[in-house]
């Protein structure tokens, strides 16, 4: 019999970094169907951050310039320290708790959340690498097609407001990047240790493959779909990861789903 109990620990104000959040939650099993100590054995601490603030929302022309990768802005400098700082309350709830230390790290292979976790793992001496996860990637709406797909977009959700939902969008004036899998588009693990260093594993083997995320424009993922993915990698680390404290990195929407697939809802989430 197994019991699940779950608890957001120190709700942080970070007045420098109000686009984290992060929580804690703990998993305990029952050794003994019939002991009265139910929580008895420690369990599973998951913190889920939001990465820092990403390039594109402090310029508005970098896209236009960066047609390679425009759905793949890297984080700012202030963006950098939200990083940094998040570090330091993640280590701040770790001692007041009396939690076990950070054990692994994964993120999205998007490279603001890679960049944001890496000043992260500076921030609290971590000395394991990085695990780039395609389960924590964006979640792979037309909405996020348009924030960087189409004619005119500046990075905003959901596109410009003369190319937003609902406006058709001719396959030739899209972002070629648009048309390809979805999965393509992420950075290997090589790519991404020859842009941060050597603090990307090259071991890990990704619950979700790259391969196997084939979504693109006009066979987007559903809102349904989202969930599923990233509540059954936060329920994949939740299980497999006993007694040790994981860190989770990852965007906006993917975030939110996870807190709710370990069983908060976005208003405690958010208060």
């Amino acid at each position: 019999r197994v019991h699940h109990h779950h608890r957001s620990v120190a709700g942080l104000d970070l007045k420098s970094c109000r686009e984290f959040f992060i929580r804690s939650l703990h998993r305990a099993c029952d050794p003994e169907p019939r002991s009265c100590s139910v929580f008895s054995m420690p369990g599973t601490t998951v913190i889920i951050l939001r990465h820092g603030e990403r390039m594109d929302a402090v310029n508005k022309e970098w896209m236009g310039s960066n047609r390679d990768r425009p759905f793949d802005p890297p984080l700012t400098e202030r963006g950098a320290a939200m990083g940094f700082k998040a570090g330091e309350a993640i280590q701040d709830i770790i001692k007041k708790e009396n939690l076990p230390p950070i054990s692994r790290i994964f993120s999205s292979p998007l490279i603001r959340c890679v960049q944001t976790v890496a000043e992260v793992k500076k921030s609290v001496g971590f000395d394991g690498p990085i695990n780039p996860e395609p389960a924590l990637a964006e979640i792979i709406f037309e909405e996020w097609y348009r924030s960087w797909g189409v004619p005119g977009t500046t990075g905003q959700w959901g596109g410009p407001p003369n190319c937003g939902l609902g406006v058709p969008v001719a396959k030739e004036d899209l972002h070629p990047g648009c048309l390809r899998p979805a999965g393509e588009l992420y950075l290997t693990p090589t790519k991404l240790t020859e842009k941060l260093g050597d603090i990307i594993s090259q071991e890990y083997e990704p619950q979700l493959p790259s391969s196997a995320v084939t979504y693109c424009w006009g066979n987007v993922e559903t809102p349904e779909q989202g969930r599923a993915r990233v509540g059954r990698f936060a329920e994949h680390c939740a299980e497999k990861y006993p007694g040790e404290t994981v860190v989770m990195c990852s965007h906006g929407g993917p975030t939110s789903m996870m807190y709710q697939a370990l069983g908060k809802t976005t208003e405690e989430l958010e208060s």
